[in-house]
């Protein structure tokens, strides 16, 4: 084989290889929302589910919109899922995701918001890893669960602050829950304004 044949086998290897790139790429371009979307309804969606307390008639997982909420130690955006329920194309309540730190780690929680009440619909662990039969005692009470449904956003949730009382022998966990319900109303006051159907204040 001389120079010139493995200088064509190497023109053609380039192009092929750059055609099935370019051609991948455009599949991952082209797939990406669907399987971001089955990802939320498999996984976050039975949380929004039982955060919404209000009757819609939409699908907020696919009328969801993100909203960017600051930026990494690296510069880069970082966005946010904002689902929003819809009853005959009026909205009447969002929903997000807001962390917090419990014992074993970060706790994740969906928290809903009745517009234009700005109250709390419910709320809804996502993500723990809190030890079973402890921490997630908390998790699974109705009763400490349920003491944020109703209350205004205008509240302070955070743990110390009064409003919520946390779940005995499950300390860390419900704290966590609350800075995660505090996180998730301090992201919404600061985007609220991008949320299409909210009055600008």
């Amino acid at each position: 084989m001389n120079a010139k044949e493995i200088l064509r086998m190497v023109i053609v290897l380039t192009l092929v290889s750059g055609i099935w790139g370019g051609a991948l790429a455009l599949v991952k371009k082209a797939t990406e929302p669907q399987i971001e979307y089955q990802r939320i309804k498999n996984i976050k969606a039975p949380a929004l589910k039982k955060a919404l307390a209000v009757s819609y008639d939409n699908d907020p997982v696919k009328d969801r919109i993100k909203v960017v909420v600051g930026v990494d130690k690296r510069g880069h955006k970082i966005e946010k899922n904002i689902f929003l329920a819809k009853k005959g194309k009026k909205l009447v309540a969002v929903a997000l995701e807001g962390f917090g730190v419990g014992y074993a780690g970060k706790i994740g929680v969906m928290v809903s918001i009745n517009i234009p009440s700005e109250t709390i619909g419910g709320i809804a662990v996502t993500t723990y890893s809190e030890t079973p039969g402890v921490g997630t005692r908390a998790i699974k009470s109705k009763k400490f669960m349920g003491q944020f449904k109703g209350k205004p956003i205008s509240l302070n949730f955070a743990p110390g602050s009064g409003t919520i009382d946390a779940f005995t022998g499950a300390t860390y966990t419900s704290h966590g829950i609350m800075m995660a319900v505090q996180n998730a109303i301090n992201i919404y006051k600061k985007i609220k304004d991008k949320i299409p159907g909210i009055k600008k204040s």
